[in-house]
């Protein structure tokens, strides 16, 4: 079975990323624990913060100026 060109692209990339990023199945670094809070909490600020506030001021605000 021969995979289209777009996927064979992905998966090459993902290998790419994989190996560059020297994952070889060690166990977990203590660093690695309180980094995943800070990466799921700036995550969680920009999807619940950041894109409403944007989309208030860029489209909200202006849609019903005057009103």
């Amino acid at each position: 079975m021969k995979l289209p060109t777009s996927l064979r692209n992905v998966f090459a990339v993902a290998f790419l990323a994989v190996f560059a990023a020297g994952c070889n199945g060690n166990a977990a670094q203590p660093w690695h624990f309180w980094l995943a809070i800070l990466l799921f909490g700036s995550a969680a600020l920009v999807a619940f913060v950041v894109l409403p506030l944007g989309y208030y001021l860029k489209v909200y605000r202006l849609k019903h100026r005057g009103r």
